[in-house]
């Protein structure tokens, strides 16, 4: 009698412990389902107060319930739905910052992958140092307030409460592509030395395109730089950034010694094969390099682009603007950059999904 109940038991115990595992595979089964869906993607501009001074715009893509319908912005052109009412969240957050003259929808296609992902994606326009108004190029106050920038952007959102309820604060990135990438390399915090970009390229004028534009500036303009240059910089960490993906960065203004105390960040780089207007190892590949020495850094990763050149990190441009600015549109040859960017976001989404569910709360 005993053992014909501890047989049914025992049955039962399996039984049971089939359905909890069957429970368990679907629990998980829907939580990946559910990482994993595609979002509508909302679009709006926005504006804050610039640290240096003024106001200053930002775009925003954010996920939707909403469908899809096409955004047109000047010659631009792309899915999404103005202002349309965000999905609940909480999601993380990813600041973009442009490179020098450049757009915040220059990185629009990143940005609705990241949307759709289930991210929150803020690009600054950076005042002084865009496509509408450059007079600060490469100027101190540019410098300067890059980084001042786009923390200014992150403590907008999550000041106002539209925005706050739905932003995961322990989970907040960064993507920068060449001024952008010195940007957020300052916003993470290495601490940028002015001086050494004109002692640069006064020892590598052949070596490093950059120093064109550098050295291309002489008589008054040329000391007043050094002049500007000569004041120490204000250190900029935003401790609140825990990842970032840096597309070909602008990085002769921060020592080996600053790079090697850069704060702990999970960082994802991206390297042309063409260095037309940076020299890897003076930039980016001496900033992965220097990481890499480090026993307490994870692991910083950096994947070369073949046949890429510096410009093909930028979104395909619309024709109209190709015709106006030839330069950014131009790919060395056997590059498709649509193609490219296909890859690089799907890249870049998967890193930030493993990169911001490791980060806790400073």
């Amino acid at each position: 009698m005993h053992s014909s109940i501890f047989g049914v038991q025992k049955i039962l115990l399996q039984l049971l412990c089939s359905l909890c595992a069957a429970a368990i595979v679907m629990l998980v089964s829907m939580v990946a389902s559910a990482s994993e869906r595609e979002f509508g993607v909302g679009f709006s501009n926005l504006s804050t107060t610039d640290p240096m001074g003024g106001q200053m715009r930002y775009s925003l893509w954010y996920p939707t319930e909403e469908a899809n319908n096409v955004v047109r912005l000047g010659p631009f052109e792309f899915p999404g739905t103005w202002n349309a009412e965000p999905a609940a969240g909480p999601f993380g957050l990813v600041v973009l910052s442009h490179g020098s003259g450049g757009s915040d929808l220059g990185h629009r296609d990143t940005a609705i992958a990241l949307a759709k992902a289930g991210f929150i994606a803020a690009a600054t326009l950076h005042p002084r140092n865009n496509f509408r108004n450059d007079i600060g190029d490469d100027q101190r106050v540019v410098l300067d307030g890059r980084p001042r920038q786009l923390s200014a952007v992150i403590d907008a959102l999550l000041t106002q409460q539209a925005w706050s309820s739905r932003i995961d604060s322990k989970k907040i990135a960064a993507f920068g592509f060449s001024a952008g990438g010195y940007t957020v390399l300052a916003a993470l915090g290495a601490e940028p030395e002015y001086s050494r970009t004109l002692d640069h390229c006064e020892q590598h004028a052949e070596d490093d395109p950059y120093c064109r534009v550098i050295n291309a500036l002489d008589g008054e303009k040329g000391a007043a730089r050094a002049g500007d240059y000569a004041e120490p910089a204000q250190r900029t960490h935003d401790s609140r950034l825990c990842a970032a993906v840096i597309a070909d960065p602008l990085a002769v203004p921060f020592s080996d010694a600053t790079l090697k105390a850069l704060p702990p960040a999970r960082l994802l780089f991206f390297r042309p094969e063409v260095e037309n207007v940076l020299k890897a190892e003076f930039h980016v590949s001496r900033v992965v390099r220097l990481l890499k020495q480090r026993d307490n850094f994870p692991d910083p990763q950096e994947i070369v682009v073949p046949r890429a050149g510096h410009f093909g990190f930028l979104a395909p441009i619309p024709e109209v603007v190709a015709q106006s600015v030839p330069r950014i549109a131009s790919d060395p040859e056997g590059f498709d950059r649509a193609a490219f960017h296909e890859v690089k976001n799907s890249t870049i989404v998967t890193f930030f999904k493993q990169a911001l569910s490791g980060c806790v709360a400073n």
